[in-house]
């Protein structure tokens, strides 16, 4: 039978091209795969259920539906088991450079576009509302195989016009039996490299299995259900006191911007981190009118002509 490979680059890849939004509560699956399959994945997760078929000695279902018992939230939890992966099946392991995954069992926002080789795009576009997320919080149990351990990993990313930033990263890992559903949660670390940067799309893997070693056994099997971002990490304001003065803050009607520092404009931000609008400052002063703004709180930057942002802040729009 002809051998499926995936490349390293393919496997570990942040892609993300017209991904669907991912259902954090594993309420809506599809069937995927080859032909003759009855394989699903949950809308806007990828898994390796994409290479199931009817056919001798493709992909093991790995990811399936939990629809007793006690359901977190809804009426449908996510089960993934650790499988072996047939031998003319090769899948490259990144962690282990050189060598093949011999096991595999995990879901992933994104899809596996079938080709040859197949591709993984990781991805999913953030729920509406959300910015940059303290938390990331989902229910899970977990039934291990004798020395292995399960984890769930999220990555923020922004497209930054050519390639994809990592603005924060968290992760979390258990080893430990549990015979109920729990709620979980991981911190999000951000790159201060990226202090006033918002993410525009989100990766969440869920793993029955850790992979960077041969610790992964077969059957080690991880419920996981209700993904909840909350909480706001927030953008890191520059303290240079007394160069920038705003006010009135709040304001109704206008706003007047004036810097103590030669700057050429005010760029200004809505609580989603899209562009509201650069205004130009002449003699280091700007006023804005207001009466197209929403009400709500808004984000500006001070730039200078360099485009260095010299002040950074908030002020809040009332009607």
């Amino acid at each position: 039978m002809k051998k499926i490979l995936f490349t390293a680059t393919a496997l570990i890849a942040f892609v993300f091209n017209g991904l669907a939004q991912a259902d954090l509560n594993f309420e809506a699956w599809t069937i995927v795969g080859l032909p003759g399959t009855t394989a699903e994945d949950p809308n806007g997760w990828a898994s390796f259920n994409t290479l199931n078929s009817s056919f001798t000695g493709i992909m093991p279902i790995t990811v399936s539906k939990v629809t007793t018992g006690t359901i977190p939230s809804g009426l449908i939890a996510a089960k993934i088991v650790t499988d072996v992966i047939p031998s003319t099946i090769l899948i490259p392991n990144p962690f282990t450079p050189g060598q093949n995954f011999d096991t595999v069992g995990f879901v992933g926002t994104g899809k596996v576009i079938i080709g040859s080789p197949p591709t993984l795009k990781l991805g999913s576009p953030l729920p509406v509302g959300i910015i940059r997320p303290a938390t990331l919080s989902f229910s899970s149990k977990y039934s291990p195989v004798s020395g292995d351990s399960a984890f769930v990993t999220a990555h923020l990313i922004r497209w930054n016009g050519s390639s994809r930033d990592t603005i924060a990263y968290g992760q979390y890992a258990t080893n430990t039996s549990t015979a109920s559903f729990a709620l979980n949660s991981l911190t999000m670390v951000y790159n201060p490299a990226f202090a006033s940067a918002w993410a525009d799309s989100m990766i969440i893997i869920a793993s029955s299995s850790v992979f960077k070693h041969s610790g992964a056994k077969k059957g080690s099997t991880f419920y996981v259900d209700n993904f909840v971002w909350s909480g706001y990490n927030s953008i890191n304001e520059i303290e240079n006191a007394g160069n920038v003065s705003v006010f009135p803050n709040p304001a109704t009607n206008s706003i007047s911007f004036t810097s103590s520092l030669n700057a050429t404009a005010v760029e200004v931000f809505d609580i989603a981190g899209r562009k509201v609008g650069a205004f130009e400052m002449i003699g280091n002063a700007v006023t804005i009118e207001l009466s197209s703004f929403s009400a709500g709180m808004y984000i500006y930057n001070v730039v200078n002509e360099k485009k260095e942002v010299i002040n950074r802040g908030k002020f809040e729009v009332t009607k």
